[in-house]
């Protein structure tokens, strides 16, 4: 009977070191499965960020941020400074008409005061 136990407790303790590796073995297949699933989030991010510096080159005119000083441009492209110029001389012609007009009005206005004293 005494090898008997001894049998038992050698399955038992076989049974246990069956239990740990299909433990080890199932821990294993979650991280992996965790792995996966992070790359792809990853590979996402990296996706959306690469839209997100492409669309932001576009929108710079496609300077880039490489100018040198390692910051981010922040200057105009070419067409928005043709654009401003045109709005400029448009503002300027706008601006000489009203201060035509307005010195018109005050000769008028003073002259009408003199013609009334």
């Amino acid at each position: 009977c005494y090898l008997g136990s001894t049998g038992e407790g050698k399955m038992e303790g076989q049974i246990k070191m069956l239990q740990a590796k299909i433990s080890d073995l199932e821990s294993h297949q979650q991280f992996q499965a965790d792995q996966a699933a992070i790359q792809a989030a990853q590979s996402d991010m990296l996706t959306t960020l690469r839209n997100i510096r492409a669309a932001m080159s576009a929108a710079s005119g496609g300077s880039g941020c490489g100018n040198g000083d390692g910051g981010s441009g922040g200057g105009a492209s070419s067409k928005e400074l043709q654009t401003l110029k045109e709005e400029n001389e448009k503002l300027k012609k706008i601006n000489a008409k009203q201060q035509y007009r307005i010195t018109h009005l005050v000769r008028n206005l003073e002259e009408t005061q003199i013609e009334e004293s």
